[in-house]
């Protein structure tokens, strides 16, 4: 099994084979390391040892080897600080949110609530930012709380993904090559109780101010809309439908694999459990769920939506959570859906 200084891996239920996504070798997917017998670490001597690994690229070499995702267990990380802390040693840029659809309440630097959306909502396989082309290249997530019951998070390989449509289904990857993808958000003026539900000023009001008048209030949301799309449409009650068109089949560079990267398996599965197939399409939970098309605006044929949602969830790792673990995914080739 693979190993890091001071750490040792350990295996649990559900993980994968990596050979099946088509990498050169057999390894468990996610890799799952914990501190190596003996070592009880300290927060500082954690920090000091996740530094370490990252800085010589011994850890993202071997999260590579494993598919893209690693959990971290066994860490005394107990409060929204200590993760901090702890994540900021893997040395990433903090990334910006544009266009942020759930509902979030930043905890620490850098560190947010997932989803605050009702937990009785599901939510579906998705890349982060997947809809935009401003994304961040890793995702780390937490739990400082286990739940009395269910509450797992279950995460995805993308290079999986695509591997078992190219045999189910080659015309329809085929076709997302060609042509793209094409996601339209609607944010109402207000935030809405939807997984989501964020308003216009949460998505894009980063510059509005208090006491803006709505002319100015529009030219900001619109100069940031602008940074990742020219297409959107404002409303008469308000509201902005942004477009977004943006290829989901991709290289991933570090392993030269075709990868699955976007929303389209989340914007169905949404539109689908809340009845919104059709226009203007709002759904039962108050918010607007327009499903996916090709780029070029064609619809995309139901039975192709359907098999990849139904085999992103039948590839789904759970991850069951402790209190401390770490999770640390490469977004390029890893989807993941938060469970509150």
């Amino acid at each position: 099994m693979s190993e890091c200084h001071h750490f040792e891996a350990f295996t649990f239920a559900g993980q994968q084979d990596t050979a099946s996504f088509g990498l050169d070798v057999s390894a468990p997917f996610p890799l799952a390391l914990k501190p190596a017998h003996g070592w009880e670490p300290t927060l500082e001597e954690s920090i000091e040892k996740i530094k370490e690994l990252s800085e010589s690229g011994e850890l993202f070499e071997k999260v590579k080897r494993h598919g893209g995702a690693v959990l971290i267990r066994g860490l005394p990380i107990r409060s929204r600080q200590d993760y901090s802390d702890v994540v900021h040693a893997l040395g990433f840029p903090a990334h910006e949110e544009v266009g942020r659809t759930p509902i979030r309440t930043v905890l620490a630097k850098n560190v947010e609530t997932a989803n605050e959306g009702p937990p009785e909502f599901p939510i579906w396989p998705h890349n982060e930012y997947g809809m935009s082309t401003i994304n961040p290249s890793w995702l780390t997530f937490t739990c400082l709380h286990t739940p009395n019951s269910g509450g797992e998070t279950p995460i995805n390989s993308s290079l999986g993904l695509v591997a078992s449509l190219k045999k189910r289904a080659p015309e329809f990857v085929e076709k997302l090559l060609q042509r793209k993808v094409k996601y339209v958000y609607r944010y109402a003026v207000e935030d809405v109780k939807s997984n989501t539900g964020t308003g216009l000023i949460g998505a894009y009001g980063k510059n509005v101010k208090a006491g803006d008048d709505k002319e100015t209030i529009r030219k900001k949301i619109e100069e940031q809309v602008r940074r990742h799309s020219d297409r959107f449409e404002w409303h008469e009650d308000g509201s902005l439908s942004v477009t977004h068109i943006v290829p989901i089949i991709r290289k991933h560079n570090d392993t030269g694999l075709t990868t699955w990267f976007g929303n389209l398996t989340s914007a169905w599965g949404r539109s689908t459990h809340h009845g919104a197939t059709e226009p203007p399409y709002l759904g039962d939970d108050g918010s607007y769920h327009p499903p996916p098309e090709y780029g070029d605006g064609t619809p995309i044929e139901k039975e192709y939506l359907d098999l990849a949602l139904a085999l992103a969830e039948s590839l789904q790792v759970l991850v069951e959570w402790q209190v401390g673990d770490v999770v640390l995914l490469d977004v390029s080739c890893c989807s993941l859906v938060f469970l509150q």
